[in-house]
């Protein structure tokens, strides 16, 4: 599930890229997900990262 813009344009970045790396918070159970929220399909993804809930990224 995408944030704001990047649903305009991560599936489509998804699928011409050589290789899709996924950043989520938490890793949930096959069918919990709305299918409808899902937008880019498994099969272009490569790598999931999991990390901690609530650390937020600051520009250097």
């Amino acid at each position: 599930m995408y944030r704001k813009t990047a649903r305009n344009f991560g599936p489509i970045m998804a699928a011409a890229a050589k290789q899709t790396i996924v950043q989520v918070s938490e890793i949930v159970p096959t069918g919990s997900l709305d299918p409808e929220a899902v937008v880019t399909p498994g099969i272009y993804v490569n790598t999931i990262v999991r990390v901690a809930a609530g650390i937020t990224e600051k520009a250097a």
